[in-house]
């Protein structure tokens, strides 16, 4: 009835005692995908495969209200179900079906009505296709509902024609969270990213230089993507190289970074809000790639996005305001203004420098909406920075 894959006792991301929680998958292909059950896998679930035969709905049914049998006291499962079967599990699922913690529904052929009542201890999610399945407005539904507008049946499967990676990534996330969720076995991610964090701008040993780094990710095609100069790569060879020949060196002697928020997600994501500050003393690589030593002083808030599986980085995404860096080092200035423009009323172009950064750290009102002031818009206000002096 199963194909099983079944992690080590105590390896994978998640560590317990007892054993692994278990994930059931289920659609009418006659083997799980590899891929798929490897991931659940990583993150220290035991993945399970129970294949869907549209002739013999009965015996799927009933094969569906056995699969807690073998359970101990105090086990559930969860069941990660697509297509035809993924409408069989919902319906079977409206009486409780014994130690069920969560179905995550991938396309059903049919989409549950909005007000159904589904047990109170079950969590259930919905993925649905935007471009062929009609469905109902997630926000009338009394269950989870998500829906992706620009995806077809078979978005997250990767061996499918109609797979979308950034869709599945996202539907991944949202699923790994309900289901640590429903088992009650929500992680830390935080050492997994302060670990990232200590060997990208601390541990800069020249023996370790590069590799040090990349051996935080994961062997499967890691990537960095550091987008406002779109350096990076794909690849832990690729990754340590970049490290190595162009991060690592461009870390001028007073470059410093201070970790303004740190925002952990639920399933797989982490988000650092930072502001990195530096002399322009020396080349830059990664922020400034190619442009000589100014010796100008830059400051710049800094977003970084690390997604995580099984306890390694898979990706992370930078961002900045590049025509702010620009500025600062004199690239850009934002009194020149191309002459059509300037005629008809742009007084400056909507660019900033320092000052953007120091104002995460120190909001101050007197610092907002002097563009806003400079082209008259704020003309009429009690006050040129807020509404009657509030």
């Amino acid at each position: 009835m199963s194909s099983k894959t079944q992690p080590l006792q105590g390896t994978g991301f998640l560590s317990f005692h007892s054993h692994p929680p278990r994930i059931w998958l289920t659609s009418s292909s006659s083997h799980a995908s590899e891929k798929t059950l490897l991931a659940w896998k990583e993150e220290g679930f035991e993945a399970n495969y129970l294949p869907y035969t549209p002739r013999d709905q009965a015996g799927y049914t009933k094969a569906l209200k056995s699969l807690h049998t073998d359970l101990g006291f105090g086990e559930t499962y969860a069941l990660i179900c697509y297509g035809e079967a993924a409408s069989i599990v919902l319906k079977t699922a409206l009486k409780p079906m014994p130690k069920a913690c969560a179905i995550i529904a991938f396309y059903p052929t049919v989409v549950p009505s909005p007000k159904t009542k589904f047990p109170s201890l079950l969590h259930v999610q919905v993925h649905v296709a935007g471009l062929n399945q009609i469905s109902p407005h997630p926000d009338i539904c009394d269950w989870k509902l998500y829906r992706y507008d620009k995806c077809n049946r078979g978005f997250s499967d990767p061996s499918a024609e109609e797979y979308s990676g950034v869709e599945a990534d996202l539907a991944w996330s949202r699923s790994l969270a309900c289901v640590r969720k429903a088992f009650k076995k929500e992680i830390d991610l935080e050492p997994v990213v302060q670990a990232a964090w200590n060997a990208k701008y601390e541990d800069h040993a020249p023996e370790r230089a590069g590799m040090g780094i990349v051996q935080n990710m994961t062997q499967n095609s890691p990537h960095l993507t550091i987008v406002p100069v779109m350096q990076g790569g794909v690849g832990r060879k690729r990754l340590a190289e970049f490290y190595r020949e162009f991060f690592i060196p461009s870390l001028v002697e007073d470059f410093d970074i201070r970790l303004v928020s740190r925002t952990i997600g639920t399933g797989d994501r982490v988000v650092d809000e930072m502001v990195v500050s530096f002399t322009h003393s020396d080349e830059v690589d990664w922020i400034l790639p190619g442009v000589p030593p100014t010796n100008k002083r830059v400051e710049i808030p800094m977003v970084s996005i690390v997604a995580v599986r099984g306890g390694k980085l898979v990706s992370e995404h930078m961002y900045w305001d590049q025509a702010s860096v620009l500025v600062q080092v004199g690239l850009l200035d934002p009194k020149l203004i191309p002459k059509k423009l300037k005629n008809e009323g742009l007084k400056r172009l909507p660019a900033v420098g320092a000052e953007a950064a120091r104002q995460i750290l120190e909001p101050r009102q007197e610092r907002y909406n002097e563009l806003l002031e400079i082209h008259g818009l704020m003309d009429g206000l009690g006050d040129k920075n807020g509404v009657n002096g509030s």
